[in-house]
């Protein structure tokens, strides 16, 4: 009787609280297409049991990691799409389900093609030390490389990157498997950069969706809305559209891989090998 009143009283809270446009942190359409018709489907999904919600566009530029989280915690956003830390966990409430089903733990390095040769004699993490790679300060992986003594070179704008390894101010930028090839083929001004072939660095870096701790109701709504879409195939078709060949391209099997130990993935769920990287 208590749980029936209190679902009750949710979901009659969530209908008044969200007839407002879901507001996101990270809403760029050219870089989280894949994040935002996610978030679309499970809007939808929903919509008969909780109302019918949509994304807010907003015009303006997607603020970096950390100001998204402060946006959130004082309840400007309504949602960001985050990799947990303790911190995280600590602060905020998430869904412990990797929405990149384990992909974004596999990251392709970005070289100078006059440094193949180098980086072709790279069998291990030693190997891999004498060497600097370029980063976003605030990325969330910023120190798992710090933690596995990886030198490296931090900018607040990461923007930037691309123009400072074709300038060799460091020797490699690492980047997700579905960003590496997009990256430059984006940018053409760039023709000395590649990705190296036969190296591929891999650490846990799951991405929850990431919630207002007093936002109850939008969390239920994002669970049930996983829920259906993973039992009736949706979610898998979604990932399949957008990275069905990421796998292929990648040549994971192929590539000596270089394990990161990931001091934040204390607590987070075991991770097991994904399906999209057996086919």
């Amino acid at each position: 009787m208590l749980k029936s009143c209190w679902l009750t009283l949710l979901l009659l809270c969530s209908c008044l609280s969200q007839a407002a446009d879901l507001r996101l942190c990270q809403h760029a359409p050219e870089k989280y297409a894949y994040r935002l018709e996610l978030t679309e489907l499970i809007l939808a999904r929903t919509a008969t049991t909780f109302g019918a919600r949509q994304i807010a566009r907003p015009e303006q530029a997607d603020p970096p990691q950390e100001r998204c989280l402060h946006l959130l915690q004082n309840q400007q956003v309504d949602l960001a799409f985050v990799p947990p830390t303790a911190e995280r966990l600590r602060d905020f409430a998430v869904i412990p389900v990797d929405l990149h089903q384990g992909m974004l733990g596999y990251r392709l390095l970005l070289i100078r093609r006059d440094q193949a040769e180098r980086f072709a004699r790279v069998q291990t993490l030693e190997d891999l030390r004498q060497l600097r790679g370029g980063f976003g300060s605030q990325w969330s992986d910023f120190s798992v490389f710090a933690a596995n003594g990886l030198p490296v070179v931090g900018m607040a704008n990461p923007n930037n990157l691309l123009a400072m390894l074709s300038q060799g101010r460091f020797d490699y930028y690492h980047r997700g498997l579905h960003e590496a090839w997009g990256d430059l083929e984006h940018h053409p001004e760039y023709p000395n950069l590649m990705v190296e072939p036969r190296l591929a660095l891999t650490y846990p870096m799951p991405v929850y969706f990431t919630f207002n701790r007093q936002d109850q109701a939008l969390r239920q709504r994002f669970e049930e809305g996983l829920r259906l879409i993973q039992a009736d195939g949706s979610f898998a078709a979604l990932f399949q559209r957008h990275f069905g060949t990421i796998a292929e391209r990648a040549g994971l099997q192929r590539r000596r891989l270089i394990h990161l130990d990931y001091p934040s993935a204390v607590g987070l769920p075991a991770t097991t090998s994904p399906a999209w990287l057996k086919r």
